[in-house]
Order: C-alpha cells, then sequence, then structure tokens
C-alpha cells in the first residue's frame, strides 16, 4: 500500500549522494538552527518538534542514506527497517506536536482562539498514532493491511458490543463538550454532587467539592441527568431565606432592619441590589422572604451563616421579635382587651392635639364619634390628586410629600409632611376634587376627621379656620407656580 523509498528522490549514483550529505546536511542544521533561533522569540512553542527533526530525525535519515544509498545494504533488512521505524515515530510524534501549537493550544497565534478540550486532544493522538503505525506497517515492513481492515470490522463488532458503557461515555463526552454547558473551574450541580471541574477526558469529569473531596462522574451519567451551572451566566449567585417575626411589628420596619443587615453583610453584592418581600401570613408569624446575590456559588455557606448571625443582633437592636412556633387562642375579654388598646391609643393621641394643631382643650373632648386612626406604609398613597375623600387628616407619625401634577404631566413636590401637619382640607371647603397626592415616605399613623367634625371645631375656634385657610392660600399658590412653570 506504501512504498516508502529514498531511490526514487534521489540517484543512484554514490557521489551524488555523498556531495547530498556533505553539503546538504549542514545547510539543513544551518537552517533549523536559525528557525529555532526565532521560534525562541516568538509565542509560539514551535521550537522543541523543530529540534527534535534537527537533533534525530536529520541525522538518522543521513544515516538510513549511507546505508541504502552509499554502503548499499538493502532496505529489507532488519537493521535498515528498525532506523526507519524509528524515523517514522519520531515523524509522527514532531507533527503532533507542531499541530497541537499550530491548531490547538488556544493562544492569541493560534489558528483556533479556544482551549480545544482534552477529549479532542486524546482523540486526534489516538489516529495519528493509529495512522503512523498504519504507515510504519506498510511502508517499512511490508505489511499488507487488507486482512488487518477485515479483522478490526469483525473485531469492532464484538469490542462494540463488550464496551457498551465505554463507548457511551465517549459519545456523551463528546456530545458534552461541543455544547460546551460547563468548563474547567466552573461550579456545577450533577444529581446531588456539587463541585468544581477540575478536569475533563475522554471517559468522565472530575469534580472538587467543597468538602475536598474528589468526585468522578462518567459522561453517561451526566447525559442522562440535569445539569445545574452556578458560573453561568454570572458567577453571581442568588441565594435565599425566609425569616419570622411577630405580627406586632409593622413589615416595613421589618424589611428596613433586614436590608440594613444585608448591605452591612461582607460578600453580598450591593448591584444588584437586596431584595426583602412579605411573603406569607403565617400561623404564628409574618414570614419574609430575603433575596441577595453573591459572587461565586462556593462561599455560600459562609456568606450566609454570617448574615444570619447579624440577623439576630438587628432583631435585637431593632426590638423585633422572632417568635417561636405557636398558636394564639384569642377568648373573648382579649378582644375586648385589643379593642380597648385601640381606645387608649385614640384617646392619647386626641390628648397631643392641641400641642399640634390650634384647637382648645375643650373642642377636643367633643371629638369622639367622628375620629379615627388610620395606618399606612411606605409607598402608599393616602390620597391621590382627584379623589373626593371630604375628609381632614392629620399626620400624627411619620414623614409624607405633597405634590401635584403640573402641566407636563409630572408628579411635581409641594411640601413635605411631619408630625402635625395636615392635608384633605380643601375638598372639606370648596365643591372641586382634591389638586394635590399625598404619598407615605415611611410609616404614618394618620388622624382621620369627618368633615361634621371639622366643621364644628371651625366654627367653635376662628383661630384653626385662620390656620387652615392661611395654609391653604400656601398651597395653593405654590400649585399654581408649578403649573405655569
Amino acid at each position: 500500500m506504501f512504498d516508502f523509498s529514498f531511490s526514487e528522490i534521489f540517484s543512484e549514483d554514490i557521489y551524488q549522494y555523498g556531495f547530498l550529505l556533505i553539503i546538504g546536511v549542514p545547510i539543513l542544521v544551518i537552517i533549523f538552527n536559525e528557525l529555532i533561533y526565532r521560534l525562541d522569540k516568538g509565542s509560539l512553542s514551535l521550537s522543541p518538534p523543530i529540534r527534535l527533526i534537527r537533533n534525530f530525525i536529520l541525522p538518522l535519515a543521513a544515516i538510513t542514506i549511507v546505508f541504502t544509498q552509499v554502503i548499499g545494504y538493502s532496505r529489507d533488512t532488519n537493521f535498515v527497517k528498525f532506523i526507519e521505524t524509528i524515523i517514522w515515530i519520531l515523524v509522527i510524534n514532531a507533527l503532533i506536536a507542531i499541530i497541537n501549537v499550530l491548531f490547538f493550544a488556544g493562544g492569541e497565534r493560534s489558528l483556533i482562539k479556544t482551549k480545544v478540550p482534552q477529549l479532542f486532544l486524546d482523540i486526534f493522538r489516538v489516529f495519528m498514532v493509529l495512522l503512523g503505525g498504519a504507515i510504519v506497517l506498510s511502508a517499512v515492513w511490508g505489511a499488507d493491511l487488507g486482512g488487518l481492515v477485515t479483522a478490526l470490522g469483525l473485531g469492532s463488532f464484538v469490542l462494540g458490543l463488550a464496551l457498551q458503557d465505554t463507548l457511551g461515555n465517549l459519545f456523551s463526552g463528546i456530545a458534552l463538550l461541543y455544547e460546551k454547558p460547563f468548563s474547567e473551574g466552573e461550579v456545577i450541580k450533577i444529581e446531588d454532587r456539587i463541585g468544581t471541574v477540575i478536569e475533563m477526558n475522554w471517559r468522565a469529569i472530575r469534580l472538587l467539592t467543597r468538602e475536598n473531596e474528589m468526585v468522578i462522574i462518567p459522561h453517561l451519567v451526566i447525559g442522562q441527568g440535569i445539569i445545574e451551572n452556578y458560573s453561568r451566566p454570572s458567577r453571581a449567585h442568588i441565594l435565599k431565606v425566609n425569616l419570622g417575626f411577630a405580627y406586632d411589628i409593622a413589615p416595613n420596619r421589618v424589611k428596613e432592619a433586614l436590608m440594613e443587615t444585608c448591605l452591612a453583610t461582607p460578600g453580598i453584592l450591593h448591584n444588584p441590589p437586596p431584595e426583602v418581600k412579605t411573603s406569607e401570613y403565617a400561623a404564628s408569624e409574618i414570614v419574609y422572604e430575603i433575596e441577595f446575590a453573591i459572587m461565586g456559588y462556593m462561599t455560600h455557606e459562609e456568606i450566609m451563616d454570617d448574615f444570619m448571625t447579624r440577623v439576630w443582633y438587628t432583631a435585637r437592636r431593632y426590638d423585633l421579635t422572632i417568635p417561636f412556633p405557636q398558636m394564639d387562642i384569642h377568648q373573648a375579654s382579649q378582644v375586648n382587651s385589643i379593642v380597648q388598646q385601640k381606645s387608649i391609643r385614640l384617646n392619647q393621641v386626641l390628648e397631643m392635639l392641641p400641642t399640634l394643631l390650634p384647637i382648645e382643650r375643650d373642642d377636643v373632648n367633643t371629638l369622639k364619634e367622628g375620629v379615627e386612626l388610620e395606618y399606612y406604609g411606605k409607598g402608599e398613597y393616602v390620597i391621590r390628586q382627584g379623589d373626593l375623600t371630604g375628609v381632614l387628616y392629620i399626620l400624627i407619625e411619620g414623614n409624607a410629600r405633597l405634590s401635584t401634577q403640573d402641566k407636563d404631566g409630572n408628579q411635581a413636590n409641594v411640601s413635605s409632611l411631619e408630625s402635625g401637619d395636615f392635608f384633605g382640607e380643601i375638598t372639606l371647603f370648596t365643591d372641586k376634587t382634591g389638586s394635590f397626592s399625598v404619598l407615605a415616605i415611611s410609616d404614618l399613623e394618620v388622624l382621620a376627621i369627618t368633615p361634621a367634625e371639622v366643621m364644628l371645631l371651625v366654627e367653635r375656634n376662628p383661630r384653626l379656620a385662620h390656620y387652615l385657610d392661611k395654609t391653604m392660600d400656601m398651597r395653593r399658590e405654590k400649585i399654581v407656580e408649578l403649573n405655569l412653570k
């Protein structure tokens, strides 16, 4: 099949071969030396295979020419065949090294920029070795490969049956490497195993777990299971945890405390920002879901430990109660107690009302039926522009923002509201709808007074009427100014 003969390239004249060896070999050595010198300065690592050609292949080829063409040894002698076999082995080795550098190294000057998986390199090397073996057997030793091919065809059928799992791993590995669902250095989860991919070969991958254990998973198992990649599309990993706090604590206060804890915990990313959500009203607690991002999954246990530890101190600092699992049974006396507590709080607010507004204490005592305490959470609107509520609101606790819609349709700030401020007065004294909105900046406690009670207060207390009218005029001027801009 192959017939390698130096006599087809050179003439039989001994002087020509002698001249070729005396002149050609030194010139080739000089050329190889210059090439190696230049390659050593470059980024490609081609100098080792070139040195192999210069130091071994070239001298052995010269020796073969001397023995076969000068001395007259026949190429059929075992000595010459042995030298030619060594030459072919070295040539194949040099070719593998050169092709590996040019195509598979993955460097900037490589023809294939990305690093080729080790499995493909192993298959390529096996193919080159088999091809080289066929060349040596046919060209050097004169073997007839026709029978060998027939034997390989029958043998491959038997081997295919005997090596089903091995071949399954091989082709599953090829499919995985083609799809590239993960790469070396990434953190993945396969079944119940989580670890960093440290090696991929033709049969399996190797994972290094947090416990510093080596786990070897065959490609056949990987191809039949679900792969979770914690390093894609980003190394940022989202963690979620649920925590419960008592019902008597305002949700926004709990959210504020938990958000502060997230931002103060090392390892928790600020971008994307953490999120705290009211998740469930459970039997004995309000459940909050905390969601935050960390960089790299393998540190999640340490970061979660730090966060959960800080939650305890945050709960103490904010006077938050983390309840035990329990069931509260409310008796009739307890329900009445709750109503009494609301009544006590309303009386406390009415007692402090003269310190917030120009209202006589005797007039306050008449406010019993037409008032009510209302609560609003941060981000809620108490009233919206255009509402016809007919209620006067007095801000007891918290902060709010009073705004109106300008001529461009955008919300423009009119004033900030604090404890003691009021709003909703325009709908009381005019037949117009409200010309502003009130948004809670923090959790609010407001006292809502019905129109009838407000009218009685104004009739009895001229100072209150003047105070309300003055504030209304200031807000109207501000609204007109904003609408004219």
